[in-house]
């Protein structure tokens, strides 16, 4: 099995450990890896997650981008090997790195076979009081770049202006939300496999997510046609933010698992045996947006 990985990026101070404190109670029960790097001779961001959790690995003295990575593939490597497996991996990088090399590392021969990008997730500080310049503002602007999730944190207390600028800056809605305390649903940061039954997203703080996002779940015993399901991945709306579960393609014995985040998708082999095609969706609450994409799937079944 194919562990899933996902990577937390954001310059300093945008909220990236409130991000991973809270996924890590929400994980309670999983075999959760985290590998924590922070820029400077005290990993003070793994040491306020190991108050919660156990599974914290730290690098340090350096950027996981650069003179860390081989830190980085040594680490990932022995999690692999881990017994029993380890279920989920999370990477945070430090403000100062570009995620990208880190992306492109999980690509490489030695851990592409134990292990792939679930979802990248960029945090930006959209209250900062002075925008960054230079060299930080490029930093800055490929972070958000390489995101399949990018998060506008703080909004609560930045101005309608800034939020502004921000969108015009960064652009590609289907990817951007606006969050208060990195409080997103769970299910948009780690894909669940689509056997448990979804239920309604629920309030988190005091954003009423209920309101804002809908899950739901696409069966179909038919065979999808491959060249059908690309094409209406590259057309989906921006309504929608994660889509995962297994298909049944025409031609295939075996089903994949398929993979939707922010505009990006993905194949992996899937060990079960051949069934019934089975899709999770995350998407805003819009009116007819569950129809017109369940309408767009089922035109992708084989005749």
């Amino acid at each position: 099995m194919s562990i899933p990985v996902t990577v937390v990026a954001g310059f300093l101070g945008a909220g990236k450990t409130t991000l991973l404190r809270r996924l890590v109670r929400q994980c309670a029960g999983q075999r959760l890896a985290l590998i924590v790097n922070d820029f400077g001779e005290l990993n003070v961001d793994a040491e306020m997650i190991a108050e919660q959790s156990d599974a914290v690995y730290a690098l340090q003295n350096g950027c996981l981008c650069c003179t860390m990575q081989d830190d980085l593939l040594a680490q990932l490597g022995r999690l692999a090997q881990v017994q029993p497996p380890v279920e989920r991996i999370v990477i945070e990088c430090s403000g100062v790195a570009d995620p990208q090399p880190i992306v492109q590392a999980l690509g490489y021969p030695q851990l592409r076979r134990h292990m792939h990008l679930d979802a990248l997730v960029t945090l930006v500080d959209a209250a900062r009081s002075q925008p960054l310049e230079g060299e930080y503002a490029q930093l800055e602007r490929r972070q958000a770049a390489a995101a399949d999730l990018l998060l506008l944190n703080k909004a609560d207390i930045a101005a309608p202006e800034q939020l502004q600028a921000l969108r015009q800056r960064f652009g590609e809605p289907r990817r951007m939300l606006q969050t208060v305390q990195a409080q997103i649903p769970d299910a948009l940061l780690y894909g669940e496999r689509p056997d448990a039954r979804p239920q309604r997203l629920q309030a988190v703080g005091r954003q009423n997510h209920g309101e804002l996002f809908d899950s739901w779940t696409w069966r179909h015993t038919g065979q999808l046609d491959p060249q059908r399901l690309r094409a209406w991945l590259e057309q989906l709306p921006e309504g929608l933010f994660r889509l995962k579960g297994r298909v049944q393609l025409r031609g295939r014995e075996q089903p994949l698992w398929l993979q939707y985040v922010g505009g990006r998708s993905q194949f992996l082999e899937a060990q079960a045996q051949e069934g019934e095609n089975c899709l999770v969706f995350i998407a805003s609450a819009d009116a007819g947006l569950r129809e017109r994409l369940e309408a767009g799937l089922e035109q992708c079944l084989a005749a």
